[in-house]
């Protein structure tokens, strides 16, 4: 039985990138789940690439040199076929991009410090400098993430995002019985929008891991569980 989210994004007619969301049947992060994932859903296990994560604006170009190698990183792009690209998330926000005509992808490690350091921008940048992206050619897919129902911050840190969010469409946080409450999925979606991403090409899953607790893993609400969810993308041409 399948028992992640699955998304296939079509390539024109050469071929898809596929996306596979874990579920908590999985620890993304436990070796053998990792290939029992790779069988279910034809992943190429050798190849799977993921990055030691910490919370950085440190954006890694996967190439044939460095595929499989662990390395300091919240963002990775490539444009190799058969190359998972993987991160680990529990409360996080995981964003994966595709331009489906360069034929290249991105997987994004968003907490809250990698969204106010913009990291999705600068990724969208690296994909526009780097690999000759069209800004009109690049869908998003936002995936499961603590919501504002949930995620209570402190005022301070409702002030500092502020600094970064000069639209005041924006509601990217709010109140409860006097206390703040952040949406970090917004605050991306507001990111990606004013990097000039379509709003049609922008899709938000809005699964809040808390409280969809039985089905992903919450680092709050599973008292600061190490099991992560696994957010897979990966070029099939």
């Amino acid at each position: 039985m399948k028992n992640c989210l699955e998304e296939k994004i079509k390539f024109e007619k050469n071929g898809f990138a596929k996306i596979i969301i874990t579920t908590r049947e999985f620890d993304a992060k436990n070796i053998n789940d990792l290939k029992k994932i790779s069988s279910i859903y034809n992943l190429n296990f050798e190849n799977i690439t993921n990055s030691n994560q910490i919370h950085s604006d440190i954006i890694r170009i996967i190439t044939n040199d460095n595929v499989g190698k662990v390395e300091n990183g919240d963002a990775m792009i490539t444009n190799l076929a058969n190359t998972p690209l993987i991160i680990y998330t529990a409360d996080c926000v995981p964003i994966v991009l595709i331009d489906k005509n360069k034929k290249v992808v991105a997987n994004i490690h968003a907490g809250w410090r990698g969204t106010y350091s913009k990291i999705v921008e600068k990724t969208i940048k690296s994909m526009l400098n780097k690999f000759g992206s069209n800004i009109d050619d690049i869908h998003c897919i936002i995936g499961p993430a603590i919501g504002p129902c949930c995620y209570e911050v402190s005022k301070e840190l409702v002030d500092k995002f502020n600094t970064i969010i000069t639209n005041n469409d924006c509601k990217f946080y709010i109140m409860k019985e006097d206390k703040f409450y952040i949406d970090l999925t917004e605050v991306n979606t507001y990111l990606l929008k004013k990097c000039g991403i379509k709003k049609e090409n922008i899709n938000n899953l809005r699964i809040c891991t808390s409280c969809q607790n039985d089905s992903f893993y919450s680092y709050r609400k599973d008292n600061k569980t190490d099991k992560r969810i696994g957010t897979i993308v990966e070029i099939n041409l």
